[in-house]
């Protein structure tokens, strides 16, 4: 499958409901095991709250193997491409780091370790 952005967004992906719109079309092929094409051809601006919306969403569905092995950026401007990467690698921490939070706090309260609270 191939999506093109400039096709469906225009040559501006700027905003968070472009980018959650992006999401709910990646979501099915994804989730089916498919590879998708996401053709940047024609893009000129590509912002923070689009990549947000597209592909901050999916790491409450994938990891970042599984992201970085279905999804498949074309014709994508060098700039982009850093801007693409590196949103998913900051992504890929901040759910590492939230992982890693609940898993503390679940172990202190089983072990009784946690924050007391009074009478």
């Amino acid at each position: 499958m191939r999506i093109f952005l400039q096709q469906e967004f225009g040559p501006a992906c700027t905003s968070l409901g472009d980018g959650i719109r992006l999401r709910e079309l990646l979501l099915t092929p994804l989730r089916n095991g498919e590879t998708v094409e996401i053709d940047f051809a024609g893009v000129n601006s590509l912002y923070t709250p689009f990549l947000n919306g597209s592909l901050g969403g999916l790491f409450n569905f994938f990891d970042k193997e599984t992201i970085l092995t279905r999804l498949a950026p074309r014709n994508i401007a060098p700039e982009h491409l850093q801007k693409f990467n590196e949103f998913i690698d900051r992504s890929d921490r901040l759910d590492t780091d939230k992982i890693d939070r609940e898993t503390m706090e679940d172990l202190f309260e089983e072990d009784g370790l946690g924050d007391f609270e009074g009478p």
